[in-house]
């Protein structure tokens, strides 16, 4: 009964209360699960929907591998998503397969990308 009562109480929030606009206030007004570190994280489809709307593009991805080998399994991957409204405004989020959620690891600002200097 409980856990029917804390769903009911999450999507009547998210329907009432998160901001439809685009941009980075998107990403703000989730109900994200705070962690012991700058992480939020929410249900993958969600996130990717929250990305889309606010006009975040993938421009990079990175594999996690098992030990830190080369070689080893995919355990993680690592996703840039760039901005199209605000120039150098980069998230980067984590995700592993199989997994039902999605981190955003940082919201980040003034990002350079020095390989093109």
């Amino acid at each position: 009964m409980n856990k029917i009562v804390k769903i009911i109480c999450g999507l009547y929030f998210i329907i009432f209360f998160v901001n439809a606009q685009a941009g980075p206030k998107v990403l703000l007004n989730y109900p994200w699960n705070i962690l012991q570190m700058p992480t939020f994280c929410g249900p993958i489809d969600e996130v990717n929907d929250l990305l889309k709307r606010g006009n975040y593009v993938e421009v990079a991805i990175a594999f996690g591998r098992i030990g830190g080998s080369p070689k080893g399994d995919i355990v993680y991957a690592e996703i840039t998503y760039a901005s199209r409204e605000i120039q150098g405004h980069i998230i980067r989020t984590i995700e592993t397969p199989g997994q039902s959620e999605k981190c955003v690891l940082a919201v980040l600002y003034d990002y350079i990308d020095v390989s093109k200097k």
